[in-house]
């Protein structure tokens, strides 16, 4: 693709119809076109551009033609990033390591192939002499005697003249893009038969809460390296768990558990369970597991620790009007009612835990529809704004109705209390 990362811009922005979210073909390689992103196509690539771009940021992901090479996958993808930011009439920028880039160890995915990735920083070439920064993310696939690549770039952008960020660090455009790299598919690679899983199910499957013994580096309050701690454990239909402090920060509607598995290694592992007990296999341990009258006790650290199943409360409407501790001078409110409707004044802002202002979809206060279903409080606004925020249920009734009675929202369990 012969042509400059400015020129490429150009003609997608006078692109007028996102495309829907379909099956296509490059080479070897099936993709699928994120929804709603706009495509160009051309005799060496493809490029895909969100439709709903501000004016100031600029992200798209571009195929690579495939590269029959012999090299390690180290080799393979040095070359392609090479070859990546001549295409885009690039200048390498240096990292702190001293590199250009800064590559993340080859791994085996979940669909069977070898990866390796990396990210780096570019000055596009466009005769002034300041040119404007971006960021290019490489994705190399190795596939038989060939290399498939796939290249992110993204502009980097400053919030208010201070937090600096990258398009790609919104959320929605983050998982856009591991959702496009792990569905590839290709023409002489049979992917193991994989089903998404879910929290809900017969026997163990389920969220659980508990209190864990951690062990790690020394901190104020844990000046041994050990500390007692909240954690979850989600038990999936496919045999995958999770163990972890934070909850997953949209819950689960909607969760791709072998993506965040893949990109999350440590906290993800599988589990097994008969006659009331069984074994987690993380990448640092094999934890046991056993049942003990309704509550699943697990054993870390030569310690028992007893977990509870969170009570799935899908569909439940909340009543009345929901407050927060102050901030920033104000008191940040939400009101919900019982035909699901709700009405934000920055509770939510604060609820999605985003410290940068502009990647906050919840920045600006609005109205409109809500429902609780997987462990996620989703928000539909009436400026066709979705955003969804953990709800692990931990601690609620919904039988209460007294004013005292409050809600735990979000992986921080932010306490919202109802006047």
């Amino acid at each position: 693709m012969r042509t400059s990362c400015l020129l490429l811009i150009s003609i997608y922005l006078l692109m007028q119809h996102p495309v829907f979210s379909q099956s296509e073909k490059f080479g070897q390689m099936f993709y699928t076109n994120p929804a709603g992103w706009n495509v160009a196509k051309f005799p060496d690539g493809v490029a895909l551009l969100p439709a709903e771009l501000s004016a100031n940021e600029k992200l798209f992901i571009q195929i690579l033609q495939a590269m029959n090479f012999s090299g390690t996958m180290e080799q393979a993808l040095e070359k392609s990033y090479d070859e990546a930011c001549t295409i885009l009439l690039a200048t390498k920028m240096r990292e702190v390591n001293g590199g250009n880039y800064t590559p993340l160890p080859a791994k085996k995915s979940f669909r069977g192939w070898e990866y390796i990735r990396c990210s780096g920083g570019i000055k596009i070439n466009n005769g002034t002499p300041y040119p404007p920064e971006y960021g290019l993310d490489l994705f190399v696939i190795k596939l038989n005697n060939r290399f498939e690549r796939i290249a992110v770039v993204k502009s980097r952008n400053t919030c208010g003249g201070l937090s600096r960020y990258f398009t790609s660090d919104r959320m929605n455009y983050a998982d856009a893009i591991e959702n496009f790299l792990f569905t590839l598919r290709f023409d002489d690679w049979k992917e193991p038969a994989l089903k998404n899983g879910t929290a809900t199910g017969d026997g163990i499957t389920g969220v659980y809460e508990g209190i864990s013994l951690s062990v790690g580096l020394a901190k104020p309050g844990a000046e041994l390296g050990a500390e007692l701690t909240t954690k979850h454990l989600i038990l999936f239909s496919t045999g995958q768990a999770y163990f972890g402090k934070n909850f997953p920060a949209q819950g689960l509607d909607g969760l791709n558990t072998w993506i965040k598995a893949e990109n999350n290694r440590r906290d993800w592992g599988t589990y097994s369970f008969s006659n009331g007990k069984g074994v987690m296999k993380l990448p640092y341990a094999e934890i046991p597991i056993r049942l003990e009258k309704n509550k699943l006790v697990i054993t870390t650290n030569k310690t028992d620790h007893a977990f509870i199943k969170l009570s799935g409360v899908d569909f439940v409407k909340f009543v009345g009007n929901y407050v927060m501790t102050e901030w920033n001078g104000t008191i940040p409110t939400i009101s919900f009612t019982t035909n699901g409707k709700f009405n934000d004044k920055g509770a939510i802002r604060i609820l999605y835990h985003e410290y940068i202002d502009c990647l906050n979809p919840a920045l600006s206060p609005g109205a409109g529809s809500y429902e609780v279903k997987n462990h996620s409080l989703i928000f539909y606004y009436n400026d066709g704004r979705k955003i969804k925020i953990a709800f692990t249920e931990s601690g609620f009734d919904k039988n209460a109705a007294d004013a005292s009675s409050s809600i735990r929202v979000s992986f921080n369990n932010d306490v919202l209390k109802r006047q």
